[in-house]
């Protein structure tokens, strides 16, 4: 009797320390978790234990597009599916989504695409990336869905789109915005051999999840203005599409038009020198295209270099006041052939009487609207000349370029 009346006392005590521990807890707002990151490589914090505070939809979730999405596009297997990185990363994303709302951004949502991945047997793969971070439009939208999660991820990277945001706008609705200017493949595949690398918005939602568990890696990789995973080769070739829907959303949508339609910046760009992804000063698209990124932080800026001209910063040689002109007379002799050989010898010719009108040095500025004796209106109707050859008087100074 003595015995068990002190085990009862030796229990009372303990009872209290337990409760009085809780409530320090509890008073220093510390988190009763057993989730402890291990630190991991740059795939996230792999190896790392459950996180017992997730919600149940949350582990519903995670665990189905575990076993659901096993099989990536790509064709590679992988043993804890191809939406996250790792299971954590899974699940300090979906911490951030909605738990519940049909056809929309939610977790349930999500388990819906992961059933009929199952239930139909047809393009598991459409379903799998309608259930991944960007909802591929079956669950809200890739760009809406990137833009919540990247401002939770990374807080200070996201700040920048706040610059260039309205009264009201905490720099969401202008991430929309210039999200949709990126690439966007329709599928969805985390690992290597899928979005892991690449110049897509796919690209950006893999780094933007793993984010979470470690911004430090992959917010740089996250944003719209990537570096290092989400971009091209910079040895390749830019593609013209690519280039041309990227700066018509950057510009045009922002108020700086270069090109007055999608068709005439593609148009410009078959007639100019490719290059590479890589070029940054070069007279080719792939300079151009390299400011499209720039314009995606300061379109007021960067725009004019996109231009048809590249108004000096994209340039052959050494000299940028020649861009301008180089581009003019690229562009007048594809456009403009046989009143080209009947007015130039070649190219360097052409370029010396450019050379001598208003707005042919650099930072002289480019304007849809141009007109008179200048550069740019010259560069306006050049532009238009290689779908309407009408054009080529006022290219060559005709009016309104007199």
């Amino acid at each position: 009797m003595i015995r068990l009346a002190r085990l009862s006392t030796l229990t009372l005590l303990l009872g209290t320390v337990g409760s009085a521990l809780g409530g320090c807890q509890a008073i220093a707002g510390i988190e009763d978790r057993t989730y402890v990151p291990d630190g991991g490589d740059e795939a996230g914090a792999a190896g790392s234990k459950p996180d017992t505070t997730a919600s149940p939809q949350c582990l519903e979730y995670c665990n189905k597009a575990d076993s659901v999405c096993r099989t990536a596009p790509s064709g590679d297997a992988e043993s804890t599916g191809y939406l996250y990185l790792t299971h954590e990363a899974c699940l300090a994303t979906c911490a951030h989504m909605p738990l519940t709302g049909a056809d929309q951004n939610s977790v349930a949502c999500r388990v819906q695409q992961l059933g009929l991945a199952v239930d139909t047997g047809e393009s598991p793969e459409l379903y799998c990336a309608n259930a991944g971070p960007g909802g591929n439009d079956a669950c809200g939208s890739n760009c809406e869905n990137y833009c919540h999660l990247f401002a939770a991820a990374c807080k200070d990277e996201f700040k920048k789109y706040a610059a260039n945001a309205e009264e009201g706008d905490d720099g969401t609705a202008v991430c929309i915005s210039k999200c949709l200017g990126l690439a966007d493949t329709g599928l969805y595949d985390a690992t290597a051999g899928g979005n892991y690398t690449g110049d897509t918005l796919q690209c950006r939602l893999v780094h933007t999840t793993s984010s979470m568990l470690d911004p430090g890696t992959h917010c740089a990789h996250a944003e719209l203005k990537s570096t290092l995973k989400c971009v091209d080769d910079p040895k390749a070739e830019p593609d013209c599409k690519k280039f041309c829907h990227l700066e018509i959303t950057e510009c045009t949508g922002f108020g700086h038009p270069m090109y007055e339609s999608e068709a005439q910046c593609l148009a410009v760009c078959g007639a100019l020198e490719p290059g590479q992804i890589g070029d940054q000063s070069e007279n080719t698209v792939g300079c151009r295209m390299y400011h499209s990124y720039n314009s995606l932080l300061d379109p007021a800026n960067h725009c004019t270099h996109t231009s048809p001209g590249g108004d000096g910063h994209c340039v052959d040689g050494k000299d940028p006041d020649a861009g301008n002109c180089q581009s003019y007379c690229r562009l007048l002799e594809n456009a403009c052939k046989a009143d080209f050989d009947s007015n130039f010898a070649d190219q360097p010719a052409c370029l010396d009487e450019c050379m001598k009108l208003d707005g042919a040095a650099a930072n002289s500025g480019y304007s849809t609207s141009a007109s008179g004796d200048n550069v740019q209106c010259r560069l306006l109707h050049v532009s238009r000349a290689l779908s309407s050859p009408k054009e080529c008087a006022a290219a060559q100074g005709a009016a309104p370029c007199n």
